[in-house]
């Protein structure tokens, strides 16, 4: 693998494409009612015991202002942040997980100035997602001015989950949970 390419778990929040480093990925688990907590922000849904490790579960629909729904294809990804407190582990709410994909760090673009339905400073950058079908025409010769392929393709937007987490919000969430707090879905 390439210096500047990296793997990227992709999953589904509305109707937009996101994707998260595959190497922060722990685990990817279905929707359980987490244990609620109280004084913190709506998309903190609580905390859940995995294995003995009390880990917050935020849900990015609601962070990001989208609609929210809970079904058999919603899904948290356990995933590994780093805060100015050390590395913790968090969980991610989002509508489906739909597959590891590779993408080249050097042509990623970078977030549009404008207000979009993800706050900017959560994006690490926009890559386009070419369809099968397209990349096997595109290889037999139609590439762009970079030499990259082309054709059509859904956008994806990469998530930096350190920034997400940065806000001091998983310090609050921890200890909140220090104080009182039940463990396990209770």
């Amino acid at each position: 693998m390439s210096e500047t390419k990296k793997d990227f778990l992709t999953f589904r929040l509305g109707k937009e494409e996101y994707a998260v480093e595959i190497l922060r990925v722990q685990e990817i688990r279905g929707w359980e009612t987490p244990s609620p907590l109280p004084n913190v922000p709506k998309f903190v849904k609580g905390v859940v015991d995995l294995r003995g490790s009390v880990v917050p579960i935020l849900d990015l629909r609601e962070k990001f202002h989208l609609n929210v729904s809970y079904d058999a294809t919603t899904v948290v990804i356990v995933v590994h942040v780093f805060t100015s407190q050390g590395e913790r582990v968090v969980g991610l709410v989002v509508d489906a997980v739909s597959d590891v994909q590779q993408f080249d760090m050097a042509s990623l673009q970078p977030a549009p100035d404008v207000a979009t339905s993800i706050e900017n400073q959560f994006i690490l950058g926009l890559t386009t997602l070419v369809e099968e079908a397209d990349k096997n025409q595109n290889e037999a010769g139609t590439h762009d001015q970079q030499g990259r392929v082309t054709g059509k393709g859904s956008m994806v937007i990469l998530i930096d989950i350190d920034k997400l987490a940065s806000d001091g919000l998983i310090e609050q969430v921890a200890n909140a949970q220090n104080h009182n707090m039940p463990t396990g879905n209770g």
